[in-house]
This record gives structure tokens, C-alpha cells and sequence, in this order.
């Protein structure tokens, strides 16, 4: 998150922040629709006219919120393997997006409708987070690539992308799994995935080795 620069005429900072710190605790319970600005401001301790100083309007005010977030998702999603990335996404932040309490992974869930929610086609908050959305599959096939065999990568260059789409749909998934209350241990059905999602990188990197010998 980059803050706006300070000035005599400037947004404070800590004011932004407790405004953000406020629309997520919202966000997280009453979702976009019951977030209501007036409600921003009580709850940040701020009068309405602030609010609205720093941002225009609730769709600004989430599209910067989805940009806050991200920021913790990408310091959160720094596992030195491509196990420990997937279990992160799926006990860290599917598993833990069912609690409230958990703001930054619960307000994921919150934003997924945003991407399923063609009402909100020209919603910018909806716009921000397909943008974001792109950025995270860019971040992860960033750090998945360097850990599959260069020679699976030699054979197929988007072996890596496609297992970011594997893994990204079983996230999905499991977001929605905790949505509806799904008594489901992410824990284990985190190693479960990873254990498949290596099994297949395996088999690649197995068959090519048996294709080059024969």
C-alpha cells in the first residue's frame, strides 16, 4: 500500500488507515452492500465530511481496500516451496476466511463475489479486484516456476501457469467451501492438494526422463 504524500493540505495518513482499518471490520460482516459510509465513519471514530475527503465514494473506498489487502496477501504468500504456498492459500486463507476475526483473509471471500457478481460489471471495487485478481496468478507463477524441473519447463514453458490454475481453483474452492460452513480440516486437504500437485509435476518430469532414454 503506498500512502499519499503529506502535506499542509494532505490526506493524513493514520486517518486513511483507520478509515481502511474500519471499512474491513465492516466489510467482513455486513459485506459490500451493508458497508455504508456513515457506517465508516462511526465506527473509524471519524465525521462523515473525512470519509468522503479520502475517498470520493464506497466504490473508491473498496477498490483501495482490495489494494490494502493485497499487500498483506503478498507478504503472507512468501513459502519457500510450492507446498507451503498452497497450504498457506488453503488452511492460511481459505481455511481462516471463515473467521471473522481473521479480517484480511475473511475479506477475500468478500471479494471473490466481486468477480461472480456480473451486477457489479462496471463496479470499480469489481474492477479493482479482477486487476488484483491477475496480479496474484502473476505472483504465484513467479514463485511456483523455479521450483519445477527445468526440463518439464523445456518441454511445456506453461506447465507452471497451468499448476497455478489448478491450485488457484482448489483455493476457490475451498473459499467457498468455508463460506457455506463446510466441516472440512483445510489443514489436511491442504497436503492432500499438494501432495497431488506434486505428484503430477513428478509424473511430467518422470515421463519425459522415459521418452528421452527410450
Amino acid at each position: 500500500m503506498v500512502w499519499r504524500d503529506v502535506g499542509f493540505t494532505s490526506r493524513p495518513p493514520e486517518n486513511e488507515r483507520a478509515i481502511l482499518d474500519a471499512a474491513l471490520s465492516l466489510a467482513v460482516t455486513a459485506g459490500y452492500e451493508g458497508t455504508t459510509m456513515s457506517e465508516v465513519a462511526r465506527v473509524s471514530g471519524l465525521p462523515n465530511g473525512s470519509i468522503y475527503w479520502h475517498f470520493e465514494n464506497k466504490e473508491k473506498l473498496f477498490a483501495e481496500l482490495i489494494e490494502f489487502c493485497f499487500e498483506t496477501w503478498k507478504k503472507d504468500h512468501a513459502g519457500p516451496t510450492n507446498r507451503d504456498l498452497l497450504r498457506r492459500s488453503i488452511a492460511g486463507s481459505a481455511g481462516a476466511s471463515a473467521d471473522p476475526e481473521n479480517r484480511p483473509e475473511a475479506f477475500w471471500i468478500l471479494a471473490l463475489m466481486f468477480a461472480l457478481d456480473r451486477r457489479l460489471e462496471d463496479n470499480l471495487a469489481r474492477k479493482k479486484y479482477l486487476e488484483v485478481r491477475k496480479e496474484m496468478f502473476e505472483h504465484m507463477v513467479r514463485r511456483v516456476e523455479p521450483q519445477i524441473p527445468a526440463e518439464v519447463l523445456a518441454d511445456d514453458p506453461e506447465f507452471g501457469r497451468k499448476m497455478v490454475v489448478l491450485g488457484r481453483a482448489l483455493t476457490d474452492g475451498f473459499y467457498i467451501a468455508a463460506s457455506a460452513g463446510d466441516d472440512i480440516d483445510f489443514a489436511e486437504f491442504a497436503d492432500l492438494s499438494a501432495t497431488a500437485v506434486e505428484a503430477l509435476i513428478s509424473r511430467r518430469a518422470e515421463q519425459l526422463s522415459k521418452d528421452e532414454n527410450s
